[in-house]
């Protein structure tokens, strides 16, 4: 079981020792752990295990075949107890015996692969899709306990996906697909109860969790209440609000005026640290874009009009990328890449340039569009808002719901809105420790018949750029390295996308209690122990 992230584990902690493990001896004490979270999922489905800022706290309920070790950044066995590789498409996994899925069945090979393969069908649009390689992914039992997962093409980050795929009920994704979407049913230390739309969602401890009783449990205590609720307040003052009159126990994704004040405050703390979340503008160029932004200059402009440096600083526990979506212990860095220069004097030759040339930069008006629940999106938004006016670009500023925004960031989006001009303000996680990942989902040509395709919100299309990207996602190491390396080069000189801030997160925590997590950041219950 080799870790082949080729990154070091950061460690988001208060005051945790790093030589705790978990134990079994450790009994429920009782009541309920309240989260204060940034939004409301869109839904509940097994899914979205992949990702904690698309269903905060799911994987409570939902567990993994694999999972990261927040501590070391290797893989280690959650459902399964080993796994092997087979050949480049394919990886035998042998699965943990007696563990029961929360409706009583049996989690044993024909259920896992039964749910690997729905949640990985191309069919079902799942937004795990981005993360899907350059192969479709099935599987299938080969023993009571065994099961082969594999994908249709080779692919070297194979283990990776698995520590994304959140392993559900058989029963309820063939006999109550729908109810797959609200009423998660899993084998984790805590079990679904309800889902109060627009005000939060409850899970209960399990009793029966196969951790009370092994002695290779992940995390580092047993489940200490009885129940934990994910409480929604999209505004980061009202989730402070909670935590400083103990109506919460955790906030996600303070200011950082909050964590300055919780210095000075007895009842809780702040702890911050880095993450593989980056935050980018995807700027609208392929297929149904305006035509206007395939000028390299009007692009150009848009890329030097922004302070990247006052940016990261107006949003806070943030820095500025080094020119590419990604930090530098990531596979397919290049460390000679610089962030583009703040130039607003270059952008308006550019333009002036362009417009001379005939091109209508006058009557271009680029959407700057943010999701709710990203850090600082209002102020964000509406400071590069500010930027492209300033150099002479027009520009209107909208925030929208995950309800709205998601569905015109996605290929099929795009093509009822055409010609558009956008820039996609949006948050990201790769916590695969390499470039491959965000160079298919991001740049990869979308295809319009295929929205659930890993690229389907690439808003970039080059052919040629593609073949080379499809040949770098089958090699490995070194080779691999090398590939992806040419890749990054190339597109940073295609201003193709922005890379605005690489993201650390923090946490607004009841002094009771300590958090470890790593660069993932989720909020799982079994990594909460009390304060010594």
């Amino acid at each position: 079981m080799t870790n082949h992230l080729g990154r070091k584990a950061r460690l988001l902690t208060s005051a945790i020792a790093l030589g705790l493990i978990a134990t079994t001896a450790q009994a429920q004490s009782g009541g309920r752990f309240v989260v204060a979270v940034d939004h409301e999922p869109q839904d509940l489905a097994a899914q979205g295990a992949y990702k904690e800022v698309n269903a905060p706290g799911l994987r409570n309920v939902i567990e993994t075949l694999i999972d990261i070790d927040p501590q070391t950044g290797a893989y280690r066995g959650v459902l399964a107890t080993s796994w092997d590789r087979v050949d480049d498409s394919t990886v035998r996994l042998t699965l943990r015996e007696g563990v029961t899925f929360h409706d009583g069945t049996a989690m044993d090979a024909e259920a896992v692969a039964t749910a690997i393969t729905f949640v990985w069908a191309p069919s079902n649009s799942f937004t795990i899709q981005e993360y899907a390689g350059p192969g479709t992914i099935t599987a299938r039992a080969i023993g009571d306990y065994e099961v082969e997962v594999t994908s249709s093409e080779p692919d070297p980050m194979l283990e990776f996906r698995l520590t994304l795929n959140g392993i559900s009920s058989a029963r309820q994704i063939e006999d109550s697909p729908a109810a797959h979407f609200d009423t998660p049913i899993g084998t984790g230390p805590y079990r679904f109860v309800t889902w109060e739309r627009g005000q939060y969602w409850e899970a209960e401890a399990n009793p029966d969790w196969w951790g009370l009783a092994a002695d290779d449990v992940y995390g580092v205590s047993a489940p200490m209440f009885e129940e934990v609720r994910f409480v929604f307040r999209s505004e980061t003052s009202a989730r402070t609000s909670m935590v400083r009159a103990g109506e919460a126990h955790l906030a996600i994704n303070p200011s950082p005026e909050d964590c300055q004040a919780a210095a000075n405050n007895a009842g809780y703390d702040c702890i911050t640290s880095p993450s593989d979340a980056y935050l980018y503008g995807r700027l609208d160029q392929s297929l149904h874009a305006d035509a206007r932004l395939q000028d390299m200059r009007v692009r150009q402009a848009i890329f030097h009009s922004i302070d990247y440096e006052g940016l990261a600083d107006l949003i806070g526990m943030a820095s500025v990328p080094q020119g590419q979506l990604g930090t530098p212990d990531m596979l397919g860095f290049v460390d000679t890449l610089e962030q583009y220069a703040y130039d607003p004097d270059l952008s308006r030759s550019l333009i002036a340039e362009a417009r001379a040339d005939g091109v209508d930069v006058d009557g271009l008006n680029v959407e700057v569009v943010g999701r709710t629940g990203t850090p600082r999106i209002g102020s964000v938004t509406e400071i590069i808002g500010f930027f492209l006016n300033d150099v002479g670009i027009n520009a209107t500023v909208n925030v929208q719901s995950a309800d709205l925004f998601n569905p015109r960031v996605r290929i099929s989006g795009y093509a009822e809105e055409a010609p558009r001009a956008m820039m996609q303000v949006h948050m990201k996680q790769n916590a695969s420790g390499e470039f491959g990942v965000n160079l298919l989902g991001n740049y990869a040509c979308p295809d319009i018949d295929d929205p659930a395709g890993a690229s389907r919100s690439s808003v970039y299309c080059n052919p040629e750029f593609d073949a080379q990207l499809f040949a770098a996602l089958a090699l490995s190491g070194a080779d691999r390295d090398a590939a992806l390396q040419e890749l990054v080069t190339f597109l940073h000189g295609e201003y193709a996308i922005i890379p605005l801030a690489i993201l650390d997160r923090g946490y607004l925590i009841d002094a009771d209690y300590d958090l470890v997590t790593g660069v993932d950041h989720r909020v799982q219950l079994v990594n909460l122990s009390r304060s010594e």
